[in-house]
């Protein structure tokens, strides 16, 4: 993870100087993983222009018999206005999630480290609370390599800078 802080650090710079004409927003995710059978939470940095937004994010579930998963997501929305207050849309993206203490399909010895990598797919929504707060929901399927896709249903609350 140390060796993705720095373009990370880039593609925040990089994307802000973009989108300096518009509200970008901090975000905390209440999240449940189907296939751990679990609840998560996690921080979303919206990287906002007029119609397009750029969401980095880190995710972290609630150990479940001894599994842990944290997962960074680099995801895309295209924005669409329904009135002044609400705003819909596609989710594309990609992750990277790391299982602790997961064998496997073939139950080896718990304690192993899995990373896994795939793709992002959903819809989401945000409804305007003020002109500081959002409140929403994302319904995003991560198909993940090594068996480790699921469906990821979250609520969200949004802080506007």
């Amino acid at each position: 993870m140390k060796k993705l802080f720095i373009p990370l650090l880039m593609v925040f710079a990089c994307v802000n100087i973009y989108a300096q004409d518009t509200r970008n927003s901090w975000q905390a995710n209440i999240l449940y993983g189907s296939k751990i059978k679990t609840a998560g939470f996690g921080v979303t940095f919206n990287l906002t222009g007029k119609k397009h937004e750029f969401s980095p994010s880190i995710n972290v579930f609630l150990p479940k018999d001894d599994v842990k998963v944290r997962e960074i997501n680099f995801d895309y929305h295209r924005l669409y206005n329904i009135g002044e207050k609400v705003r819909v849309f596609p989710i594309i993206g990609f992750g990277l999630a790391v299982w602790d203490g997961f064998g496997g399909e073939g139950n080896s010895a718990l304690g192993d480290n899995d990373t896994k990598f795939g793709a992002n797919l959903g819809i989401g929504g945000r409804y305007t609370l003020n002109e500081r707060f959002d409140v929403g929901f994302q319904l995003k399927y991560s198909a993940m390599s090594s068996s480790g896709s699921q469906t990821v249903p979250m609520v969200t609350i949004s802080y506007k800078l």
